[in-house]
């Protein structure tokens, strides 16, 4: 069983990421309606898989050092839910990626803190996070079926946005039931947890932002109101089988070893990358399975190794989310050359990682 924290987190997350998915398979057409770049999706891909690992590290070091983590946690949640109320109002792309790093900034600030109190409130921690990770993806299967049945009724991006952005505020409750587990101690890195942290640059180049999915889904069919239902309707399918298999994937590395279990993950990036290429209605199906292998087991990994948690885990998503945010970037430019160099290099990178993961 998981402790009271792990499941009031568990709460927190499927509340924000129903609100959040909501909003997220919707984005990458949201900004091409406010008339911005292939380029800018890129950008933007990036910004969601890696500008708040700049802010992961200070959270995670401030959060060791005073000893506490819960203040922290909800700080990072409101100023999220604030964000996405802006987001629903920009009047155009520049204002709309401004709140979308407002939003991310948020989710930077509480990620380590709340993955440290995760650790620190569990003694099988792959079963933890995997338990953490489930919860979230369980949310964000809720909010993919809700933005397919609003955008269906409404056919207004910005209202579907908006009433997604009110109900994230219904997350911050469960929070203030949360209590601390850490003690103040010094922040530091042990020579295992750098090694790794040098080695996420690679996992995080290859981690392709699911926008670029969504849109070669759309694209090919011809960006249709059709497309964009058959888009959100493959998004949500992707967070069933994330939240199917990350908690059983949790349990599974407990048992036979992180490492192994995260380097099969890679592999299935790279098969929804071909996917992507040659049918891709389907490679949101395998990037379900690459996120459950991975995305709970990187972060368990990172904490069986770390001297201390915060820090530790901040560091690790730190390379990893900037890594992501400038090869996400770089990949939108590829996209506008053309979409398939963008699948095909992520799937060389995503080979490459699942051998270093065995090294690490």
């Amino acid at each position: 069983m998981v402790s009271k924290n792990v499941k009031l987190l568990g709460i927190v997350s499927l509340i924000n990421d129903m609100s959040s998915e909501i909003i997220f398979p919707l984005l990458p057409f949201f900004l091409l309606s406010l008339n911005a770049p292939p380029a800018v999706i890129g950008l933007a891909g990036g910004i969601f898989e890696g500008f708040s690992g700049v802010v992961k590290v200070i959270s995670g070091y401030i959060s060791d050092l005073i000893g506490k983590r819960k203040p922290i946690v909800f700080l990072g949640y409101a100023l999220s839910q604030l964000s996405k109320l802006g987001m629903a109002l920009s009047a155009n792309f520049e204002t709309a990626l401004t709140f979308m790093l407002l939003e991310r900034g948020g989710k930077g600030l509480r990620t380590a803190p709340r993955d440290a109190l995760i650790a620190e409130s569990s003694e099988k921690r792959g079963k933890a996070f995997g338990y953490h990770r489930a919860m979230d993806s369980l949310g964000a299967v809720f909010g993919a079926i809700f933005a397919f049945l609003l955008f269906y009724c409404w056919k207004d991006v910005r209202k579907v946005i908006l009433t997604a952005a009110i109900v994230g505020l219904l997350s911050l409750i469960p929070i203030l039931m949360l209590k601390d587990k850490s003690s103040k101690k010094k922040p530091k890195l042990s020579m295992r947890i750098k090694r790794y942290v040098l080695f996420s640059v690679i996992f995080g180049s290859a981690n392709l932002s699911y926008m670029f999915f969504l849109m070669k889904i759309g694209v090919k069919s011809g960006l249709s109101f059709n497309a964009l239902l058959s888009a959100l309707i493959m998004y949500a399918v992707f967070n069933v089988v994330y939240s199917a298999l990350s908690y059983p994937a949790g349990s599974l590395s407990d048992r036979i070893g992180k490492r192994a279990v995260a380097s099969a993950g890679y592999l299935f990036m790279a098969l929804s990358c071909a996917l992507a290429v040659f049918v891709p209605v389907l490679s949101l199906v395998t990037l379900g399975v690459f996120m459950a292998l991975t995305d709970a087991v990187q972060r368990s990994f990172a904490a069986e190794i770390a001297e201390s948690y915060g820090f530790g885990l901040g560091a690790f998503q730190l390379s990893f989310g900037v890594s992501s945010l400038f090869a996400n970037t770089l990949y939108g430019f590829i996209w506008g050359i053309n979409p398939n160099f963008t699948f095909f290099t992520v799937a060389v990178l995503a080979v490459v990682s699942s051998v270093a993961f065995l090294v690490v």
